[in-house]
């Protein structure tokens, strides 16, 4: 929220500056359009940028599964790969995993376990597709 209010502030800033090149009488109306659009333009661009910075983090996870999936060929389930991660962030991770198997990268298959007390559950393994 934070870079929110600086963006306002460099926006209200650039307006500022509006009576100086500008010597007419509707100076209000262009220091508001000033605002407007450097509003409009500077949260767009810090919008591209956090965007830019996440689709960095999702393919280096991307890399990084692959690297863990390949070496286990039998397979790893969502929690193995989240433990085994240098930098794990779950949704980052997440993404990860799901841009790999929509890729048809990664397979995976839903597998019955059970924990040391007998009870059952149901988890997914992902195995690298090597074809």
């Amino acid at each position: 929220m934070d870079i929110y209010f600086s963006i306002a502030g460099l926006a209200l800033a650039i307006a500022a500056l509006v009576p100086v090149f500008l010597s007419s009488t509707r100076v209000r109306f262009w220091t508001v359009t000033a605002v407007t659009l450097s509003l409009v333009v500077l949260i767009g661009i810090y919008q591209v940028y956090k965007e830019s910075v996440e689709l960095r983090a999702v393919r280096a996870s991307e890399s990084e599964i692959w690297n863990l999936l390949s070496r286990n060929k039998k397979g790893l389930t969502f929690e193995q790969i989240y433990d085994r991660m240098y930098y794990p962030d779950f949704a980052v991770a997440n993404a990860a995993i799901d841009n790999l198997v929509a890729d048809g990268r990664v397979l995976n298959e839903k597998v019955e376990t059970s924990t040391p007390d007998g009870t059952k559950f149901v988890v997914r393994k992902f195995y690298p597709h090597l074809n």
